[in-house]
């Protein structure tokens, strides 16, 4: 289905159909012509107010460390070590710096899919709280 809506997607582009689709049209430039950061500011504080309002405390404070090593440490070493990789096996003559920006991106992940998934199978509230 994300196939198929994204050739949609990329031929209605192409043939700049949605210039003939009436309101579907005004709808689609709108949502291009957007600013990203306002999605940004608008959609984070929500997702992370509705995690932050489902923790168990009490499972948060029996945890606690165990969530600072993974989001401080955790964390940097993953994204020094995406960078290693990156920098060393990739052709693309990337500079460091840049790999190392990139496996910053790549290390800090968003959790909620991963949370959701957890409790729909019915993880250890423990580890549910540790990947939040």
């Amino acid at each position: 289905i994300f196939g198929l809506g994204m050739g949609w997607a990329l031929v209605g582009e192409h043939f700049q159909l949605y210039k003939s689709t009436g309101m579907f049209g005004r709808s689609y430039c709108m949502w291009m012509s957007i600013d990203p950061h306002l999605l940004l500011f608008a959609m984070l504080p929500a997702l992370l107010t509705g995690d932050a309002m489902a923790i168990d405390t009490a499972v948060a404070r029996r945890v606690y460390r165990q969530c600072i090593y993974l989001a401080g440490p955790g964390v940097l070493f993953c994204a020094f070590a995406t960078a290693l990789f990156l920098w060393w096996y990739l052709p693309y003559g990337w500079s460091f710096l840049l790999c190392l920006a990139v496996g910053s991106i790549l290390a800090a992940t968003d959790p909620v899919a991963v949370v959701s998934l957890l409790k729909e199978l019915g993880a250890p509230p423990t580890l549910t709280v540790q990947i939040q």
